[in-house]
């Protein structure tokens, strides 16, 4: 550590002016160092996310399917109660589209993670609305889900953030997306299929992040 010797002076004193501009100038240097670190930490405490699990979610709308339950149209079901954290699935009929199912949240959120893949896939057929509390919403289109009979490369359309396996080696994928506008408090989201040619499926589990806002006295 720097010792440091202070210049005592005695009233009446008379200082010389460069030890005055130099006091002003450490001074100076001392507050905008300050001010370096305490812009530091209000990005820190900006960055900071919590993640949410929400387990067994309940729609809203739509049909839901036990994971080892056989689908009509479809050949093989998932083989297993419980896959991961998932113990149920939303879909529509082979050939139907439309709202598979709704969640309400109701919660400021940054981004939400849902658990996903469809019979036929590997195309671009699933849309989610972002409904909030002020009746606004906001619809993320085009959304790629990949075919669940065998476990795909992530790709650059909708990439997977992790995936769990089934018994049978059928996949779960689960995906991510921003919430537009994440000062807005979600109300609900839905989960729509856009094509006739997949059938796309959403699991129970949601994961949302959401910013962490520090305490104040």
């Amino acid at each position: 550590m720097v010792e440091f010797e202070p210049i005592k002076k005695n009233a009446g004193d008379v200082i010389r002016s460069e030890d005055w501009n130099k006091i002003q100038e450490d001074i100076k240097a001392d507050l905008e160092e300050l001010e370096r670190k305490l812009q530091e930490l209000r990005d820190y405490t900006d960055s900071m996310q919590e993640t949410t699990t929400l387990l067994n979610v309940s729609s809203l709308g739509g049909t839901s399917y036990d994971l080892n339950e056989v689908i009509r149209h479809e050949t093989t079901s998932y083989e297993s109660p419980i896959i991961g954290l998932l113990t149920k699935q939303w879909l529509l009929e082979k050939g139907k589209t439309g709202e598979i199912c709704k969640f309400g949240v109701v919660t400021h959120l940054n981004s939400i993670d849902y658990w996903s893949g469809a019979e036929n896939g590997d195309k671009k057929v699933l849309e989610v609305v972002f409904d909030y509390i002020d009746g606004t919403n906001a619809v993320i289109g085009g959304l790629f889900v990949h075919d669940r009979s065998k476990l795909r490369p992530k790709g650059v359309d909708n990439p997977y953030v992790e995936y769990i396996l089934a018994p049978n080696e059928y996949v779960w994928y689960r995906y991510r997306i921003a919430n537009p506008n994440p000062q807005k408090e979600v109300l609900n989201i839905s989960f729509r299929c856009t094509s006739p040619d997949c059938t796309p499926r959403i699991g129970n589990v949601l994961h949302y992040k959401s910013k962490i806002t520090p305490a104040t006295s």
